[in-house]
Parts: C-alpha cells; sequence; structure tokens
C-alpha cells in the first residue's frame, strides 16, 4: 500500500482563466510549476470532484498542494488537449494529477503529440489495479498498457418516480417496448410528464451505446460507424413518437428551462433512462425532487433479447503525468481519490464507484439513503455489469458532434430517423481527422 501521509490546508481563491486555484500548504508560498518542486502536488479537477481534493489535503497535513477547478473537459469540450499542447511547448506547467469527465481522454493523452499520460504499472500495485472491473480497466488501456482509473462507473439504469406512479396506476416496464408504450399513454393521459429526455450531449450513449448501435465500433485497425444497422434505426423509430408527443423532448436536464418544467416539488419526470450518478446528482441536487419519490430500477431490455446491455454516461478518469517530479505523490493521491473517499450523508459521492471494495460500501449506504423511494442498489449492481463491450473509446469527442448534428435539428422539428445518417457521416469525418480508417458496415 502507498505512504498516505497526513497533510494541512490553507484556502485561497482567485479566478485564473475561468479557473479557481486552491493552494494548500504547510508553509511558505507555492512554485510556479510542480517540475520546480518535488515536494509539490498540482492537482486539476472539475467542481464535482473538488471535494475529494480538498478532502484529501485536510486528511494529510504535511505537503504541499495547489487545487486547480476547470471544466473537467465535459461535453467533448477541448480545454486540456489546448492545456497540454501548451505545457508541452512551454516545457512547464503540467499538473501532476488531473480528473476528467471525458471518458476517452486517456486514448489521446496517451499518444502523439500529447503524450501525457503515465503508465500505472509502476505507480499504483497490482493488487489494488487489480480491484477495478475488467471493463472499467479495459477503457483505460491503451495499446496494452494501462493510463488510467476510473472514479466512478456511470451505467444507465431506468429511475422512476415511485410516488407518481403510483399515483397514475402505471406498472413500471421491463422493456424498451414497454417503456415507449406507457410514453404513448402519459401524453394522452398526463401530458407534460415525460418519460425520458433526448437533449443532452450524451443522450446517444443512453438510448444507442445501450441498444447496441455500431457507431463506435473497433475492430483491429478500422473503425465501424454505421447509423444504418437495426440496432440503430429500431431505436430512433421507437423514440421519434415520443420526441413529437412531448414524452421525450429534446431539452437538457441541466437547462434552467427543464427544471423550471420538469423539476421541483410538482415535479413531472415520470421516467428517465440515465446513468447511475442521476439519482442525486440529478434528481436531488439539480431538479430537487423531494425525498421519498425517486428510485432506479433495472436496465431495460429490447423485447426479449439477452443478454440486457446497457450505456454509460460518465466514468471520468484520474489521470497522472509523466512529466510529474512527484510521482510517488501523485500516486498516493489517486489511490486514496479512489479507494477511501467515500462519505456517507449529504457529502455522498453522487457516483457509484469503480473500485470494487468502494463500490460495496458506497451500495451499503445507498440502500438505506431515505432520499430514494425504495432501494435502488439492486438495479444499480446488476447494470455495473451490462455496459455494453461494442462501443469503443476514440481519440475525438463524439458529444459536440451529436449536439450539432442531431440535438439542434430534433429542436428545429427533425426526427431523430432522419438525423441517424447526417450524424454518421459527421462522426466519419471526425475519426478520420483523427487518424482513423472508418467502415460503415
Amino acid at each position: 500500500m502507498l505512504s498516505r501521509r497526513p497533510w494541512q490546508i490553507t484556502l485561497a481563491g482567485l479566478a485564473v482563466m475561468g479557473m479557481v486555484v486552491i493552494t494548500a500548504c504547510s508553509g511558505g508560498s507555492p512554485k510556479a510549476s510542480p517540475s520546480q518542486d518535488s515536494n509539490e502536488l498540482t492537482v486539476w479537477v472539475d467542481a464535482a470532484r473538488l471535494p475529494v481534493a480538498q478532502a484529501y489535503v485536510k486528511e494529510h497535513p504535511d505537503a504541499h498542494v495547489k487545487i486547480v477547478t476547470f471544466d473537467g473537459d465535459g461535453n467533448g469540450a477541448t480545454t486540456l488537449q489546448t492545456k497540454i499542447q501548451l505545457w508541452n511547448r512551454t516545457g512547464s506547467g503540467w499538473p501532476d494529477v488531473l480528473f476528467s469527465e471525458q471518458v476517452n481522454d486517456p486514448v489521446w493523452m496517451a499518444h502523439k503529440p500529447f503524450e501525457f499520460a503515465a503508465p500505472l504499472t509502476n505507480l499504483i500495485p497490482s493488487d489494488i489495479l487489480s480491484q477495478w472491473p475488467a471493463p472499467s480497466t479495459a477503457q483505460c488501456t491503451i495499446d496494452g498498457t494501462q493510463y488510467c482509473v476510473q472514479d466512478n462507473l456511470a451505467q444507465v439504469v431506468l429511475w422512476v418516480d415511485k410516488k407518481l406512479m403510483d399515483q397514475f396506476g402505471y406498472a413500471t416496464p421491463t422493456t424498451w417496448q414497454q417503456w415507449a408504450a406507457l410514453g404513448a399513454k402519459v401524453a394522452t393521459e398526463h401530458p407534460g410528464y415525460i418519460v425520458g429526455n433526448v437533449g443532452d450531449s450524451f443522450s446517444h450513449w443512453i438510448y444507442l451505446w445501450g441498444n447496441q448501435c455500431p457507431l463506435q465500433q473497433l475492430h483491429g485497425d478500422k473503425l465501424l460507424i454505421n447509423p444504418a444497422d437495426q440496432h440503430c434505426t429500431r431505436v430512433a423509430d421507437l423514440l421519434d413518437p415520443l420526441i413529437k408527443n412531448g414524452a421525450a423532448p429534446p431539452l437538457s436536464v441541466f437547462t434552467p428551462d427543464f427544471a423550471r418544467k420538469y423539476g421541483g416539488a410538482k415535479g413531472k419526470v415520470l421516467m428517465m433512462p440515465g446513468p447511475s450518478w442521476f439519482g442525486q446528482g440529478l434528481f436531488d441536487q439539480t431538479l430537487h425532487i423531494p425525498a421519498g419519490q425517486i428510485t432506479a430500477t433495472p436496465a431495460l431490455q429490447w423485447e426479449n433479447e439477452t443478454p440486457v446491455t446497457t450505456g454509460q454516461v460518465g466514468g471520468g478518469p484520474w489521470i497522472i503525468a509523466k512529466h510529474s517530479h512527484n510521482l510517488k505523490g501523485a500516486a498516493d493521491f489517486v489511490v486514496w481519490a479512489t479507494t477511501v473517499f467515500n462519505p456517507t450523508g449529504k457529502d455522498a459521492r453522487p457516483g457509484y464507484p469503480a473500485y470494487a471494495p468502494l463500490a460495496d460500501a458506497w451500495l451499503k449506504a445507498q440502500a438505506s439513503n431515505p432520499y430514494f423511494a425504495a432501494d435502488p442498489t439492486p438495479a444499480l449492481k446488476a447494470a455495473a455489469s451490462q455496459v455494453w463491450t461494442g462501443w469503443n473509446l476514440v481519440s475525438y469527442p463524439d458529444q459536440p458532434v451529436w449536439s450539432n448534428t442531431v440535438v439542434n435539428q430534433l429542436v428545429a422539428g427533425k426526427s431523430l430517423s432522419s438525423r441517424l445518417q447526417p450524424f454518421g457521416d459527421a462522426l466519419a469525418q471526425a475519426a478520420q481527422a483523427s487518424g482513423y480508417t472508418v467502415t460503415r458496415q
């Protein structure tokens, strides 16, 4: 086990280039770059991971930590590409550790011209690395070398408002067909209530990934992008009526408009396919749905097809910089953040921990969490092993492509079916620009 030194924290916040820097130290002023001081640790995190960085500093009072919060590269941002290019050009400024919301970032970070990520083999003991599920480890392994560990799993389940379902007399669906049929019924009997949404930059990860649509499927050195496959078209055919009747609007769950229409004490989210972190990260903390209403039910099945597969929205990685002059401290931080940090109650982690022993502890806490209307953990645990492995991580972000090619057109009244081919074409263009050889069938 890596050493876990205690640290002391002094906080000072300031805005720099749209980022927030929090400095923690045992005395004196931090140097400008971790490469100039091997005792200094610089950690870049998104807002959701700020508590773990602050908690690590509080628990370890003997060293020098600088925490920088940034956009996390979320929603297909290229913040990190721009920054790493700058650091590589100037030969300084690299953080020791960073967290990315973009699950595919390690793919390009491991390769030229970036070459940012450090292999973990000699940094984190194998008995610790072996506690991540095989699909999670696979997503962090590029060309046979592991370059990251995932903070959390983000398997998709069906979230339901049990209070509303009971009030309306509806049975919870178990298949996509039942879900769609109930969506049509809701649009007629309870207009204004919804059973899902398709307006997020990651909505294709919920519906298309989960239903085995081959839009990012690697076969050796070739990338299959085939939106004409029946696993894609059947999903679009299922969703189009729900988009049209308002039961699955093309609106992002994180917009003020969505919260105004569907959130609060009189929330109108009857059901919603979504990732494990939706439970409190969305319904509680963003939409403010009252306690005792929401729970998770199993990932939806396509008719009677087995095995059941589902999508994923997240699973953000922790990455250590190969340029770090404090690799031991960087590894210590990553191990602590992923295997130890697990507050409960109102400060509980919103996401399902990827590290298996921590996941067990987290599930136990969630099973008795008073926010949920019923125990959500059986559904969450089952779905953790159901993420479809036929959707591979690639070096380019697909979220902006979905938003620009599909969501904008859905808002304009176009059907999802009519946007699948343009979506595939735009993905192929992005893939080819990134050096992939694309096949279409």
